[in-house]
């Protein structure tokens, strides 16, 4: 029963592991990071960078500029601009590194020069189109209302430190910060998707040779992704690797303590406490601490101290070819001589 044990654990963990590799480009550690709740949620919101928008959103700059109004007759006006810098430099570097790659090399014929060359110009062009889009239509029609979000934000994390405790007060302070996270997230999904269609953009002004070189290759370099990058890595992988390693009973105690110490995460994010607002579900079933996710842990811990990866597992070959001849070896070297 515990091998069976072993085994469900394991197909578990892996079956979570895989799912979020196959879908990867969906998958994020965010939202369930971002519904923590009890005494230790701040721990889990700081994992999560910029959660309300605060170094993105607030990083913007209303001037005004004179632009050309009418070509006809070439009149000018003074109009309102948004500068966001912090992103419109990211596109220009998005927009060289993609012109980067597609450069040929020195051998190249006159004709991928020429290829070259157009792809330049018209990848500067559609990078100034969507920098002007952004900043002269887009942020400018929601300035006003991300100042007022802000304003909302402050009075908001000014109530919290009150320390409002009663059950209606909690249940209202969670549902307003639901709604601000709701409002941020609106405007740093757009901005997300314009990254992406700038991204297809530039796709599309590929010929038919620059085409089969492929896409421009992401970076493997993990001290390169943002950090939400490197926790969906950490939790994809990981959770696969304790799955694989549980069923295949390899390396069994040291996966099933890497098992429970995520599960323990688990259960304090979401702790079965009866004064911690939002309750679990009814459909969830009641439990005063004790739930699911808690006997999972508590499952975990116990195959951690037991030898079952040895019982219908790889544990079996490496006890008895490596580390029980070590131990032997070790033991007659550090035993008195006879006699």
């Amino acid at each position: 029963m515990l091998a069976a044990l072993r085994l469900g654990l394991g197909c578990h963990f892996l079956y979570e592991g895989v799912w979020k590799i196959k879908h990867r480009d969906e998958f994020s550690a965010a939202p369930f990071l971002t519904q923590a709740k009890g005494p230790v949620s701040g721990l889990f919101y700081g994992m999560v960078p910029d959660m309300y928008g605060r170094e993105r959103l607030q990083r913007l700059e209303m001037v005004q500029v004179e632009k050309v109004v009418d070509e006809k007759t070439g009149k000018k006006a003074k109009v309102d601009v948004v500068r966001c810098a912090w992103l419109t430099d990211r596109w220009d570097a998005i927009r060289r590194e993609f012109v980067a790659f597609y450069r040929p090399g020195g051998s190249a014929s006159d004709d991928q020069q020429k290829a070259f060359e157009r792809l330049e110009r018209e990848a500067e062009q559609k990078f100034n189109k969507f920098k002007e889009d952004l900043e002269e239509d887009y942020l400018p029609s929601n300035y006003k209302a991300m100042q007022a979000y802000y304003a909302s934000l402050d009075r908001f994390e000014n109530d919290a430190e009150n320390g409002q405790s009663a059950p209606f007060q909690k249940e209202r302070r969670w549902k307003r910060m639901m709604e601000l996270r709701q409002e941020a997230d609106g405007w740093i999904k757009e901005l997300e998707g314009r990254e992406q269609a700038l991204k297809a953009a530039l796709g599309d002004l590929l010929d038919e040779n620059q085409r089969d070189r492929g896409p421009v290759p992401a970076t493997w370099n993990p001290f390169e992704w943002t950090r939400m990058q490197q926790i969906n890595f950490a939790v994809t992988y990981g959770l696969t690797a304790i799955g694989l390693c549980l069923m295949l009973g390899l390396a069994t105690r040291l996966a099933a303590l890497g098992g429970a110490c995520f599960m323990c995460f688990v259960v304090m994010t979401q702790p079965a406490w009866p004064t911690i607002f939002p309750p679990d579900l009814p459909v969830v079933g009641h439990a005063l601490l004790i739930n699911k996710d808690f006997i999972e842990m508590l499952a975990l811990l116990t195959i951690a101290t037991t030898a079952v990866g040895r019982w219908g597992g790889l544990d079996y070959f490496v006890h008895h070819l490596i580390v029980e001849p070590f131990f032997s070896k070790v033991i007659r070297k550090s035993a008195p001589p006879k006699g």
